[in-house]
C-alpha cells in the first residue's frame, strides 16, 4: 500500500519535468465514467457520450456540465433520450469491444450508420437499442431483450461471415438461478414483435458460456468465435469439487453457428477471467486463457488452432513440472511490444523475501513468445506496478543478480532495485522509486540534498511526482560485501543511467 499521505494517479496527464523524463500513458477512463453516468441526467450522459464514445477525460466536475455537440447528434441525443424507457440507465457492458453506451456503426449493410445503445431498462435489464435515420430523423429500429439477465457481460458487434451485414454476439449474466448464455444475433434475419408491439432481434444460437471471444483465426475475412463454458462437476460428494470447463470453437455459416472443435481443459482453475485470440508466434494463430486457481493464483493456458483443431502448446508437461503455466499472482498476457504476437506474462517473487506476508510481497515479470516449434523466448524482463504505473525494463546485465525490496514508507518509496547474490544472500542497493505528492516535494528535495543523495526527477503524473535516488560506486555503506560481490554490484551500478531511461510511467493497460 502506498504512504498514507500520498495522491492516488488520476486520470489526468501531466507534463514532465526534467531531461530523465519518462514517457506517460493513459488507461482507458470507461470504467470510472459508468459510476459518473449513474449520477448523471440523462440528457448529460448522451451528450458526453456522443462527444467521445466514453473516452472523455476531463476532470470529475467537468463530466457534470453538459458539452456542446454538433447538430446531428443533438438529433440523435433526443431520438435516444425519447426512445429509452422511462427510469433507464445507460450502462457498458462488463466487457465490450468497444467502450460506447451509444455507438454508430452499419449493421445492415447499407452504407449508413445506424446507432446501438446500450442500457438498464426500468426493470433494471440491461438491453440493447437499435435506431435507424429516416428522412424524418432518427427512428427506433430493432430491440435485443433477454428478461432472464441480470448484466450483459460481454458484447461484440462484428460480420461474423464477411456479407457485410453485422451480427451481434451477446452474453448475459443470468439471474438467480439461470445460467450465463451467449446468444447471437443477426441483422440478416427476421425480426418478430415483442408484447408491447415492439420489433425484437431472435437469437439465431443460444449456448452456455463463461468467457468469449472472437478473432480471424482462419485468416479469410471471417471470424471465428471461442466460447469457455462450464458444463459440469468432477469428484464425489467425499472428495473436492472443481468446476470441469470446455473450450469450443465455432464459425458462422448460413445465419448459422457451425462448431469446429471442442476441448475440455485442464483441471485446477475455479474460474476463466482472460481469453484472447490471436497471433501466438510468428506462424501460429491461437488461444490464450488465464484462470484464477486461489486467492491471488491463476494458470495460464495457450492453444494452438491449425484450422481444424486445437491443440495445447504452453504449458508443456516437461515446463509444467518446472511451474511454468502458474503465477502466483493475477497475470495479463498481451502484444506487450507491439509485434503483434501475444506474449505469456510470468511472474515470480523476488528472491530473498522469506517471511514477507504476501500483501508486501514484490514481484518479478517476463515476457515469453513462442516460436512456434519448442521454444518460449523471453522478450523482457520487467518490474511493474499497476498502482502507480511504474513499468521498469530490467537490464540484461542485471537479471539473475538483483532482488528487490521496499524502501521506508516515509520516503514516499515505491520499489528499491538491490544487487542479490542468491548464493550468499548479501545485497547492495542500486535504485529506488519515489512517488511523491508534489505539494510534500519540496520537503523531500530539500532533505535528500541535506544527504547528499544522487537523485533524478523523472516526470508528473496525477499530483504525483517520480524521482528515482540512485547509489554510487562506493555503494554507501554495504561494506559487508565480499570482492566478487561488491565487484558484480559495481559493474552493475555502470547500468542505472540506462536502467532510467528505459523506465516508463505506464497507465495504457
Amino acid at each position: 500500500m502506498p504512504h498514507a499521505s500520498q495522491t492516488s494517479p488520476t486520470a489526468y496527464r501531466e507534463s514532465a519535468t526534467s531531461k530523465g523524463a519518462v514517457s506517460i500513458s493513459r488507461k482507458s477512463g470507461g470504467g470510472s465514467l459508468k459510476v459518473f453516468m449513474r449520477l448523471m441526467p440523462l440528457g448529460a450522459m448522451l451528450s458526453l457520450l456522443m462527444l467521445a464514445g466514453c473516452q472523455y477525460t476531463a476532470a470529475p466536475a467537468d463530466l457534470l456540465l453538459k458539452p456542446e455537440i454538433g447538430e446531428d447528434k443533438e438529433q440523435l441525443l433526443a431520438a435516444v433520450t425519447k426512445a429509452l424507457p422511462e427510469f433507464s440507465i445507460l450502462m457498458l457492458p462488463h466487457s465490450n469491444d468497444v467502450m460506447e453506451a451509444v455507438r454508430l456503426i452499419d449493421l445492415d449493410g447499407d452504407g449508413k450508420n445506424e446507432a446501438v445503445v446500450t442500457y438498464y431498462n426500468e426493470y433494471s435489464s440491461p438491453e440493447i437499442m437499435t435506431l435507424r435515420h429516416t428522412d424524418n430523423g432518427w427512428r427506433q429500429w430493432l430491440l435485443v431483450q433477454q428478461p432472464l439477465a441480470r448484466e450483459m457481460t460481454w458484447l461484440s458487434i462484428i460480420d461474423m461471415d464477411g456479407d457485410g451485414v453485422m451480427e451481434l454476439a451477446v452474453g448475459w449474466a443470468g439471474a438467480f438461478d439461470s445460467p450465463s448464455m451467449l446468444e447471437m444475433y443477426s441483422f440478416s434475419n427476421k425480426a418478430a414483435r415483442n408484447d408491447k408491439g415492439k420489433l425484437t432481434m431472435v437469437p439465431a444460437a443460444s449456448l452456455p458460456f463463461s468467457l468469449a471471444d472472437t478473432s480471424d483465426l482462419n485468416r479469410d475475412g471471417k471470424q471465428v468465435l471461442a466460447v469457455i463454458s462450464g458444463t459440469s462437476f468432477s469428484g464425489t460428494t467425499a472428495e473436492l469439487i472443481m468446476p470441469v470447463f470446455q473450450l469450443a470453437v465455432y464459425t458462422w455459416e448460413d445465419g448459422k453457428l457451425a462448431s469446429r472443435a471442442k476441448t475440455t481443459l485442464p483441471e485446477g482453475v475455479n474460474l476463466f477471467e482472460r481469453i484472447k485470440m490471436g497471433s501466438i508466434s510468428p506462424r501460429h494463430q491461437g488461444i490464450l486463457l488465464e484462470g484464477g486457481t486461489g486467492a491471488h493464483s491463476m494458470l495460464t493456458y495457450m492453444y494452438a488452432w491449425n484450422g481444424r483443431d486445437l491443440s495445447l502448446v504452453f504449458p508443456t508437461p516437461e515446463q509444467e513440472k518446472l511451474g511454468y503455466g502458474f503465477a502466483g499472482k493475477p497475470t495479463v498476457s498481451r502484444d506487450m511490444n507491439g509485434d503483434g504476437i501475444i506474449e505469456l506474462q510470468r511472474t515470480w517473487e523476488a528472491p530473498g523475501q522469506e517471511g514477507v506476508p504476501y500483501s508486501d510481497s514484490l514481484w518479478i515479470t517476463e515476457w515469453l513468445q513462442w516460436d512456434g516449434r519448442n521454444e518460449f523466448r523471453k522478450i523482457a524482463e520487467q518490474y511493474l506496478d499497476e498502482s502507480y504505473g511504474l513499468l521498469l525494463d530490467i537490464p540484461e546485465a542485471w537479471q539473475g543478480k538483483y532482488t528487490l525490496e521496499k524502501p521506508p514508507r516515509a520516503s514516499y518509496g515505491v520499489v528499491t532495485l538491490q544487487y542479490y547474490n542468491p548464493d550468499t544472500a548479501e545485497r547492495a542497493d542500486l535504485v529506488s522509486i519515489h512517488v511523491v505528492p508534489k505539494n510534500q516535494w519540496d520537503g523531500v528535495e530539500h532533505v535528500w540534498r541535506e544527504e547528499k543523495r544522487t537523485f533524478r526527477t523523472l516526470g508528473t503524473y496525477g499530483g504525483n511526482l517520480y524521482a528515482a535516488v540512485l547509489y554510487d560506486e562506493t555503494l554507501g555503506d554495504a561494506t559487508s560485501l565480499t570482492a566478487h560481490s561488491r565487484a558484480e554490484a559495481e559493474e552493475m551500478l555502470k547500468e542505472k543511467e540506462q536502467f532510467l531511461e528505459r523506465l516508463r510511467i505506464d497507465f495504457s493497460e
